[in-house]
């Protein structure tokens, strides 16, 4: 039973769905909840008719990957209720309505992430409704978004208390201040906005007592901003500025600017990120070619 488990694991949701038609034996092997906990729907073409045809299977689906607004659209038609995890990409067309239904039929979502096309059509109101809906979130990755403001990061706030992991990559507008209420944050991403107040950001950011970690990638954040958040912040350990000219050229001018850092890591373009990374562990080595190894 385990072998022919892991054979038919092995095949896509069609060839599972035709297998099972052979005979009884392989019908209820072909239903097992085993088989359809994970989903990958990305090669393959899903629509209403689709997602009809797999809904009888899909009790038991926790975690699902889609491309395309289409598939995002006809997600709830799979009537996952338990789904716990959805990642999505190619949705460039996505709309308010389709994500705000798309929370509301899957309420014990703990991760949704969307991207790497921007998501031009989606704003706050269908932000705060994921808010309202998904309680349980653990992790929220957007890209590309109108904005983000303060009721709908409010939201997020009041209403996701096990959020840890944010990012709103590329977003046209962010409240800086409203970021500073999930408390529970222990991951924030604002990589590639660019209408952030940076003086603002930093006294707020600096103030979420449980955030280890922060990527500020591809903005214009100042090099007085990091400075802020390295003293400031007491939980604070990696800050990842990649691609931002004003921190490289600080560092360039003056080499030593964030090497006595507190305990932080600043890491930029030129830094060793393993070697670096490797440092806040405690018996830990780096070898030759970046490798990693206790000691």
């Amino acid at each position: 039973m385990t072998r022919c488990c892991s054979c038919f694991a092995r095949l896509n949701y069609r060839d599972r769905a035709s297998m099972a038609g052979a005979c009884r034996a392989w019908r209820a092997l072909g239903s097992s909840p085993c088989l359809w906990s994970s989903l990958d729907l990305r090669a393959h073409r899903c629509d209403p008719e689709v997602a009809s045809s797999l809904a009888s299977r899909c009790a038991s689906l926790r975690r699902l990957r889609l491309r395309g607004h289409e598939a995002a659209a006809a997600a709830p038609g799979l009537r996952a209720r338990g789904l716990r995890e959805v990642v999505a990409d190619g949705c460039r067309a996505l709309t308010d309505a389709t994500l705000a239904v798309l929370a509301a039929r899957h309420e014990e979502l703990q991760s949704l992430q969307i991207g790497p096309d921007p998501l031009e059509r989606i704003s706050s109101d269908a932000l705060r409704h994921v808010a309202l809906c998904c309680s349980r979130l653990r992790r929220l990755r957007l890209s590309g978004l109108r904005e983000a403001d303060a009721d709908a990061v409010g939201a997020l706030a009041l209403y996701c208390p096990f959020l840890e992991d944010l990012a709103l990559l590329d977003c046209g507008a962010i409240d800086e201040s409203a970021l500073a209420g999930i408390q529970s944050l222990r991951f924030l991403s604002v990589s590639g906005c660019r209408n952030l107040k940076w003086a603002t950001a930093s006294a707020f950011w600096a103030q979420l007592p449980s955030l280890l970690a922060i990527d500020v990638s591809r903005t214009d954040v100042s090099p007085s901003a990091v400075s802020r958040l390295i003293s400031h912040s007491k939980t604070l350990k990696v800050i990842c500025t990649l691609n931002c000219s004003s921190v490289e050229d600080e560092q360039a001018h003056n080499p030593a600017a964030f090497s006595n850092s507190k305990g932080k890591l600043v890491l930029t373009i030129t830094s060793d990120i393993v070697k670096s990374i490797a440092s806040l562990f405690h018996g830990v080595d780096v070898k030759g070619h970046g490798v990693v190894q206790s000691i």
